[in-house]
C-alpha cells in the first residue's frame, strides 16, 4: 500500500493524524524561512552555492507545480527562481558535475492519472534559468536517478501508467544521460521491474538498486548491481526483509544502510539492515525506534545518520510522524532523536555546506506544508 504519493486524493487522507515522538538527544529541530509555495513530492538540490534549489512537487488542487525557488542558509529565506518548463510530481533532480541540475521524468498532475512525461530540464545557477534538454526515451515517475563517476545519470526502473487506485505498469528498462551530448540512451535493463525503490553508487563506482515493489504492492527483496563499464544489471544479495519506500544511505565505512519502509502486507516497518559490497550480502543491524516508511535519511558529518518523518501504515491507521532517530554504525543502534515541529512525510531534508539539515515541504496528512526547519 501506498500513502501519500503523486497519486494521493483527498479522500484517502481524512482522518489522518500526526504523530511526534518523544525526544532523548540535544540536538534540536529550529524553524526557520517557509517556502514561497506550499509542496510535497518535490526535489532538493544543494548547489555548489551553498543555496538548496526546491523545484515541482504536488501543490493545492491537485496541481503539479512548475515553480521552484531557492533557500539561503546565510538568511534563512527563500526567493523564487524561474519556473520550470514542465510542471512535474514525484520528478527527479540530479546535480551534474558542472553545477547545474538535471531534472526530469514526473507526472504531470498530483494524481498521476494525467499520465507520466519524458522531458528533462536543467536549471543553471549562473543564469536561474531553466533549459530544455533531450527527453527520457521512456517516461515514467517514482523511479531512481543518479549521478555516476563517470559523469553520465544513470535513470532506472519506476511507474509509467497510473489509475485511481495508484501504479498500473512498472518498468525494467533503464537509461543513460550525456551532458556532453544532451541526449539519453537506452542502456541495461533491470533484472525486476521495480518503484519506490532506492539507488546508491558503490565507492567501486557501481550502483546498487535495492528492494521497491511492483504495480500489485508487494515489497520486493531482491536487489540488483549496474555496473557503468559493461552496461549491465546482475542480481546480488536478497534483502532480509522485502521492502519498499525505504531508505538507503551509504555509511562513510562503504556499507549501504537500508532502513524501514513498507513490507510485503502494505505495513510499516522498524527493521535495518547492511549491505556489504565486498561480500554483496546483507546483516541485520538494529531496529528503528518505531516503523515508518516515505521517511527520509542523511548521513551527517559525525557519521551518523539522520532518519527523519515519514509515515507509520499498518491495518488501521496510517499517521504522519514528526519523530526522528539518528543510527550509530559504530554500536549499530537507532536513538530516538528530536522531533520535528512539525509532522510530514514526502519532504526533503539535505544535507547543507555548513553541517545542518534542512527539511522542508511534505505533507501532514491535511494538506502540503511551505514550512521548513533545520536540525
Amino acid at each position: 500500500m501506498k500513502f501519500l504519493h503523486s497519486y494521493k486524493s483527498a479522500a484517502r487522507i481524512t482522518g489522518i493524524t500526526a504523530l511526534a515522538l518523544a525526544t532523548t538527544l540535544s540536538f534540536a529541530w529550529t524553524p526557520t524561512g517557509s517556502m514561497r509555495t506550499p509542496r510535497a513530492s518535490h526535489t532538493a538540490t544543494v548547489l555548489p552555492s551553498g543555496l538548496v534549489l526546491a523545484a515541482g512537487g504536488a501543490g493545492d488542487n491537485n496541481n503539479a507545480l512548475a515553480s521552484s525557488e531557492l533557500y539561503n542558509p546565510a538568511s534563512g529565506m527563500w526567493a523564487s527562481t524561474s519556473n520550470m518548463n514542465v510542471a512535474r510530481v514525484s520528478a527527479r533532480a540530479v546535480l551534474l558535475s558542472n553545477g547545474t541540475v538535471l531534472t526530469m521524468g514526473g507526472c504531470i498532475n498530483n494524481d498521476c492519472q494525467g499520465g507520466t512525461t519524458r522531458s528533462a530540464e536543467i536549471y543553471s545557477p549562473s543564469t536561474g534559468k531553466w533549459a530544455v534538454t533531450g527527453p527520457m526515451v521512456k517516461a515514467r515517475a517514482e523511479f531512481v536517478a543518479l549521478l555516476l563517476s563517470n559523469g553520465k545519470v544513470l535513470v532506472a526502473g519506476g511507474c509509467t501508467s497510473y489509475d485511481v487506485n495508484g501504479c498500473l505498469a512498472v518498468t525494467t528498462a533503464a537509461e543513460l544521460y550525456n551532458p556532453a551530448t544532451k541526449t539519453w540512451s537506452s542502456t541495461g535493463v533491470l533484472r525486476a521491474a521495480r518503484m519506490a525503490m532506492t539507488a546508491t553508487v558503490l565507492p567501486n563506482g557501481k550502483a546498487l538498486i535495492a528492494g521497491g515493489q511492483t504495480a500489485a504492492s508487494d515489497a520486493l527483496g531482491s536487489s540488483e548491481l549496474y555496473n557503468p563499464a559493461t552496461g549491465t544489471f546482475a542480481l546480488t544479495g536478497r534483502l532480509i526483509t522485502p521492502r519498499s519506500d525505504h531508505s538507503a544511505t551509504l555509511l562513510k565505512n562503504g556499507k549501504v544502510l537500508m532502513a524501514g519502509g513498507e513490507n510485503v502486507n502494505g505495513i510499516s516497518i522498524a527493521s535495518a539492515e547492511l549491505y556489504n559490497p565486498a561480500t554483496g550480502t546483507y546483516a541485520a543491524t538494529g531496529k528503528m525506534p518505531s516503523n515508518r516508511q516515505e521517511h527520509v535519511a542523511v548521513l551527517l558529518s559525525t557519521g551518523l545518520v539522520l532518519a527523519s518523518g515519514g509515515a507509520n501504515v499498518n491495518a488501521a491507521t496510517t499517521t504522519v510522524l514528526a519523530s526522528c532517530a539518528t543510527y550509530n554504525p559504530a554500536t549499530g543502534t537507532w536513538t530516538t532523536a528530536s522531533s520535528m515541529k512539525n509532522a510530514r512525510v514526502d519532504h526533503t531534508a539535505t544535507l547543507l555546506h555548513n553541517g545542518h539539515i534542512l527539511a522542508a515541504g511534505g505533507d501532514n496528512a491535511n494538506g502540503e506544508l511551505s514550512s521548513a526547519e533545520l536540525f
